[in-house]
C-alpha cells in the first residue's frame, strides 16, 4: 500500500482554518493562472517590483 492511501490524518481543530485559507489560497491562485489578463498584470508589477529591488541592491 502507498504511503498516501488511506485516511488523511486528524486535522487540529487550531489548525483547521489555517489550512481552509490555504485552500482557499490556492484555488484563487489556479484560477489567476488561467486568467491571461491577470497573469499579464500580476507579471508587470511583478517586472516593476523586480526593478525597484534591483535600484536597491545597486546601492
Amino acid at each position: 500500500m502507498s504511503k498516501g492511501a488511506g485516511k488523511a490524518p486528524q486535522v487540529d481543530e487550531s489548525d483547521k482554518w489555517r489550512i481552509e485559507d490555504d485552500l482557499r489560497t490556492l484555488t484563487r491562485a489556479e484560477e489567476i493562472k488561467k486568467d491571461p489578463k491577470r497573469m499579464a498584470a500580476v507579471r508587470r508589477l511583478a517586472n516593476e517590483k523586480l526593478a525597484e529591488l534591483q535600484k536597491l541592491s545597486k546601492r
